[in-house]
Formats: structure tokens, sequence, C-alpha cells
């Protein structure tokens, strides 16, 4: 099976949580203490860009009936005596779920098989991504989607609805292994948002749920839906707003869990109530993962794009995989008569592209190079760039990993054509102590203050001509610094497809006289780089690349930039040197043909004259005068 799903959370945020599905692209949430952030791939985009995107949480206060889950024996237990037992730890357990979706709801989301499917598993890792607090894994079985027509009817309230899949259940999947089943249905105004047997998870009889998906919650909401119902199932109840707490509210089990954003945590009493119901007998059927197979961090995964072990190739999934005719995506190996199976050095025709083809571009004129095939691999060479702290742009920033730092470029990028850096003054104002929001970085969740020497590293401030900057896409602050306006940006609601936060200035970026940034800390250029020094060991007639090798000026040959006319330049790292061969090569045989060509004539030019002499006698001898 693809290894797809994957949980974590956001570097610098400890407080946070990601949980992400990275086949065909990042399609998921990342979600920090009060705010949540949608991924996913640029349907319209060629090049794999994805967009991400802040959820906006406009679920209106609901009814307390509406807010709730209908427990079928309707008896709120309350919360066991925190003083009943002495609970041991809790070990790690997996709990196995089989989604069936109902056709009210499969048309809702779309009437997409693919798309449906999707959103299911996003809401199932979000789910999963709640339940590892209480070491409970919550694993996707199987799912069913009513695509034509409903097996039960779905008409009446939630209670009614669950009186029928029950028995339906009995009936139906009597073989199925998982632990509990629950059907989703979209409903528009329910009276419940959903209905359960509480507690009776290993009475096959009974571990079974509705779900109402109303019109006004999104994917995240529904999550919380769920995680409930199977709390309902585990043994939790809803907390008691007056006796439980946690550290971020509102706490899952309570009712505004449905329409908060951000993390979400189970509260002392939810901790109390799963212990006692994982310590009793009742408990007996939740799976023990040390009895599950587990994915060792090393182990080769087939489908992911990435050669290892003892894969012949790895294209991808079935929708990712562009190389069909040449691998077997189902087991990595390649096909008959195959010489690769993927790779930018592979082509359509499953042969190795031939030395010196281009396989990946430069991405900037001054700081990166364009990578050649070398032919003997389907993979193209690794990326080739300027070594940090080449001077770019007329000598006014640097290169870091392969790109020209340019303080202006950010703003342009961040606040669009005429926006430029800041002053001192307004990167001081920004991210001073004083500003909350502004900062250089995040330990334990809090806002680290820049330093003096580093306040050019922290928060990305800008000038613009014209002080109304109109934005729908991103939040913008406003600082007034000696009646200068300077823009900025919240960190964290500019996160793009690369991992990085646009709000900070990028590393790189000029904070003084031979040093820059890195990692919002201003630090001189020489402490970070490779010792190669490009007057000496290229002899002027290149730069240091991040291997530290020189990469030669055209007409200089790699590795030591010797002149040699004719030669494209390059270095030994980029595969340009099997190119520079083939190109001298070339030239090198038109010279010797032109050679030939030349002793050819010298040889066969007397025979020439001599004919062309007897021609002219003979005409003379025709024109001559009779007598």
């Amino acid at each position: 099976m693809t290894h797809c799903h994957y949980r974590g959370y956001v570097d610098e945020f400890p407080n946070s949580t990601v949980t992400l599905n990275i086949c065909s692209g990042l399609r998921g949430f990342l979600q920090l203490e009060n705010i949540s952030y949608g991924i996913e791939p640029l349907e319209s985009s060629a090049k794999f860009e994805h967009i991400v995107y802040q959820l906006k949480n406009d679920t209106p206060v609901l009814a307390e009936n509406y807010s709730r889950i209908w427990q079928m024996d309707q008896l709120n237990k309350g919360h066991p005596d925190a003083q009943d037992k002495n609970h041991s730890q809790l070990f790690p357990q997996s709990l196995k779920l089989h989604i069936i979706v109902g056709k009210s709801l499969y048309d809702y989301m779309g009437s997409d098989t693919l798309g449906v499917t999707q959103k299911i598993f996003q809401i199932i890792g979000l789910v999963n991504t709640m339940f590892t607090q209480l070491d409970l894994a919550v694993v996707l079985a199987s799912l069913e989607l009513w695509s034509d027509k409903d097996q039960i009817s779905t008409d009446g309230d939630a209670n009614d609805i669950l009186q029928r899949f029950l028995d339906w259940k009995r009936d139906y999947l009597t073989l199925q292994s998982h632990e509990i089943t629950h059907l989703l249905i979209y409903r528009e105004h329910p009276k419940y948002i959903g209905a359960v047997s509480p507690g009776d998870i290993c009475n096959k009889s009974y571990a079974a749920g509705v779900a109402m998906y109303p019109e006004d919650i999104g994917l995240e909401g529904f999550s919380v839906v769920i995680t409930q119902m199977i709390g309902l199932h585990i043994g939790l109840s809803y907390d008691d707003v007056n006796n439980c707490s946690c550290p971020r509210a509102p706490c899952i089990m309570q009712q505004g869990a449905l329409s908060s954003s951000g993390m979400k945590t189970f509260s002392n009493c939810s901790m109390h109530d799963y212990k006692h119901y994982a310590s009793e007998l009742v408990a007996k059927c939740l799976s023990d993962l040390s009895n599950e197979q587990v994915l060792q961090q090393n182990q080769p995964v087939c489908g992911d794009g990435i050669v290892e072990a003892d894969e012949e190739c790895d294209c991808g999934n079935d929708t990712e995989c562009l190389f069909k005719e040449c691998c077997h995506y189902e087991t990595c190996r390649l096909k008959a008569s195959a010489k690769c199976g993927s790779g930018a050095c592979c082509t359509s025709s499953c042969e190795l592209s031939a030395a010196g083809t281009p396989c990946r571009k430069a991405v900037d004129p001054e700081c990166d190079f364009t990578e050649y095939c070398s032919g003997s691999s389907n993979q193209c060479v690794p990326d080739t760039f300027a070594l940090n702290g080449h001077l770019c742009r007329l000598g006014s920033a640097y290169c870091y990993n392969g790109r020209c730092q340019a303080l202006n470029d950010q703003c342009v990028n961040l606040f669009g054509k005429g926006s430029q850096g800041a002053s001192y003054a307004c990167f001081e104002k920004v991210n001073s102590p004083r500003e909350k929001l502004e900062n250089c970085g995040f330990k334990n969740s809090y806002p680290l203050p820049c330093g003096q020497k580093d306040v050019l590293c922290g928060k990305l401030t800008c000038f613009r001509p014209h002080k109304n900057y109109k934005s729908t896409a991103q939040s913008v602050i406003y600082s007034y610094v000696h009646d200068s306006v300077c823009l900025s940006i919240p960190p964290g609601l500019s996160m793009r497809s690369d991992g990085r936060d646009y709000a900070y200035v990028a590393d790189g970026t000029v904070c003084g006289p031979q040093m820059y940034c890195v990692n919002r800390t201003c630090k001189e250029v020489t402490l970070t780089r490779i010792d190669c020094n490009a007057t000496k060991k290229c002899k002027g007639n290149g730069i240091c690349n991040n291997f530290g090798n020189c990469q030669c000026f055209p007409d200089y040959r790699p590795p030591d930039c010797n002149l040699q006319i004719g030669s494209p330049g390059g270095s030994i790292d980029d595969g340009n040197i099997i190119r520079a061969d083939l190109y001298l090569g070339t030239k090198h045989f038109s010279k010797h043909q032109d050679s030939w060509l030349i002793l050819s004539f010298l040889i066969f030019l007397p025979f020439i004259i001599t004919f062309i002499i007897g021609i002219m006698k003979r005409n003379e001898r025709k024109i001559m005068p009779q007598i």
C-alpha cells in the first residue's frame, strides 16, 4: 500500500499540527494555536505549485442540540471519579474505521469519486491527528461510496437513521475487518449533528454511528464531529466547562470546538475518561499497535517517486506516473527492454537521455546554473549554484542557495511592483520587543525579539510608492516611522509551497558590510561559506560553486578554467564538462574534415590545370582562320 499520509508540526511553532497527504501533490491542514490553513495543489499550474490559504470559520453560534451528538441510551453518565482507580499509562493502540459516504454527501462534495475520496482522507487525517494525544491511531480500514443511491432510507433525524443503519449493518457488514462503522450524510440544518451508541465499541451490533454534515461547517469542523463521535464510542463524555480544562480552549469534547480554528486538544477529563475505559475489559477489541506492521524509517516505499533500495524505478502512483510504458508503478520494476522508468534524464521511449541534454534549467541568471544529463544515469546531476556569498546585482546583494537575495525583490514579491526595502528605522520599529506580533522567530511558541544587530534579519519591512495597499489575500500591518509608512505582514500568513514564510527576510539578504542574514541572525559571510578562492583556484576565469569547485566562464574548460576556445564552460558538477567534450569533439572532427578536403584539392590540382590547358588549346585550333 502506498504511504501517503503524514503528520507533524510547523517548524518553530511547537504548539501546532500538520496533517498532510503527499500523494498527488500536498493536500491537508496546518493548524497553529488559534488559526488554521489549508494547502492543496494549484490545479491550473503546470509547475506543481500549491496554494496555502487561511481557513475561514464563519459558523454561527450553534444551538445546543444542533451542535451535539444524539446518544442511543441518552444517558450522559458523566466522568468517572478521578480517584476511583489509579490508571496506568496509555499504551499505543489503533482503531479501525469503516466509512460509508451517503448519496447526499457524495453529491454535496462534488459527485467526483476521486475528489470525495480525497476529502474523506483529509477528514480522517485530522481525526487521527487529534487522537494521537491519547496514543490512539485511527485507521481508515475501508471506504464505501453510495454514489448511485442510498442502501437505506436517510429520511428523519439522526437517531432514526441510526436505528435503520444498525439493522442494515448486521446483515451486510458482518465480515468487514473494522471496529466502528460511520455513515456520513449531508443535511442542511439537522436537529442533531450525529448519533451513536456510546461506549459500545466492542459490541459489533452497536459499534456504529451516523454523522450529519451541515452546510455551514467545513472539513475541519466536520472532523471534530467524527472525533466527538469516536470519543463517545470509547467512553468519553462531553466536557463540563466548569470542571474540565485543556491548554487551548475550546477542548475537543466541548460544543464550541466545531466552530473553532487552530490546533485542538483533549481536556483533562477526556484523558481520565479514556484511561479508565482503556483499562477495562470493554476495550479489549482495540488493536495493540505493537502487533501491527510498522513502517520502518528507511523502508523503501513503492509509489513515492523516489528510487530506493532494490527498486528499479519509481514513477509515483497511478495518477502521477509519467512513465507507465517503462515502469510497473505497482511493483517499481522496469518493463522488458526499458533502460529506465523515471527521472529527468529518462526519455518517453524508456531510453537514457544523451549526455549533455539539459535536465534542470537555471532559476536565477546570476546565481544558478543549468544542469545536464550524464548519459549514464536516469537522474539529473545534483543542483549546482553559485557559492553562498557570491556577489550579484552589481555587488549590491549576495547569492544564497541559488538565488540573488535582493531586498527590493522580496518586497516586490510580497507587495507588488514599485515596492522596495524599508529604512533601518522601520526595521527597528517592526522588529523591536515592544511589537508583540513582530519577532525574529519563536522559541517554545513565544516570539523572540531581534537583537540590535539582527533587526534587518527579522520581519520583512517594505515601502510602497502609494500609501494605500489593498489585498484580499493577506493581512497587512502598517507602522508609521518619521512620516513614512512601513508595510509588513503577520508571521504564518504568507507560507508558500516551498515551506518558507515570506513574511520574514530571506536568508542571504545583506544586513551589513560583508554580512548577511542566516536563520534570522546577521552573520559574517566568510564564516558561513566553503573555503574557495576563485581568483587562485579558477585563475580568475570562473567563480566557485556550492561544491567548492570552479564554475568556468565560456571558452574556459573545467575543472581549472584553462583557456580552450569553444568550450561552453561550466563545471565538473553540472554535467557541462560532458557537453564540452561532445562540443569540442565535434569541432575537432570538423577541422580534420576541412584538412582532408584541402589535401584532396591539392593532390588533384595539377590534373585539373592540365585538363583546362588541353581544353583551351583545342578551342584555339578550332577558331584559327583558314589560309
